[in-house]
């Protein structure tokens, strides 16, 4: 690893990081995502996306306005095993 931050906007705001993968307890994620959306990048967010539907409509209209992409980790749905 050849960076590593005290604190999450440090590594949002790196010019060098160009996507940020949101895998901190739900309880974050509407911050998190929405200094991402701010920070002009594409954004992953593990599940569950956020803590209630205001949550999730605050961070889709963010990513919409700043155009750019916002994705929910929802892979393993299409895994045989949990199929």
């Amino acid at each position: 690893v050849s960076k590593s931050y005290h604190r999450a906007k440090d590594l949002i705001n790196d010019p060098e990081v160009n996507a940020v993968y949101i895998a901190t307890p739900p309880g974050s994620h509407l911050e998190l995502a929405l200094h991402v959306a701010a920070a002009n990048k594409a954004c992953y967010v593990e599940k569950p996306m956020a803590r209630s539907y205001e949550e999730c409509r605050r961070m889709t209209e963010a990513f919409h306005d700043a155009r750019r992409p916002l994705f929910v980790a929802y892979y393993r749905r299409a895994w045989p095993r949990f199929r």
